[in-house]
């Protein structure tokens, strides 16, 4: 739930953790467990990313890093990616749309019925 912090105009308390208006979240739920994700900030050459067909994302299976250290698996969809990094979104079990960069050798295309995530709405 989110409460407002009176010290902190603009600030709000989201799970575990602080977040701004405009901050990314990084706290998730993921089979009744909580993690944060390190929300790796990769530096992207200026043309060197490319976007997923809007609407025709490919769904995949990363191991995202964590803060705490190691990696969970999340089943997301790809939306932007250069050689190296892949952007994946997906939707924890508390319905909140999360997304982070992680190392291309990291995701891959899920077989047949092995994948199952939630509906993420892109916007």
């Amino acid at each position: 739930m989110l409460r407002p912090i009176p010290s902190e105009v603009g600030r709000f308390r989201w799970l575990s953790g602080i977040v701004g208006l405009f901050d990314e979240h990084t706290a998730f739920v993921q089979d009744g467990a909580e993690y944060a994700h390190a929300d790796p900030r990769p530096e992207l050459a200026p043309g060197s990313v490319r976007r997923f067909v809007y609407g025709s994302e490919p769904k995949v299976i990363a191991q995202v890093p964590l803060a705490s250290g190691g990696t969970v698996e999340v089943h997301g969809y790809a939306t932007h990616y250069n050689q190296d990094w892949v952007s994946v979104a997906w939707t924890d079990e508390t319905f909140q749309h999360l997304s982070c960069w992680v190392p291309s050798a990291s995701v891959r295309r899920p077989g047949e019925g092995e994948w199952s995530g939630r509906f993420v709405q892109f916007g």
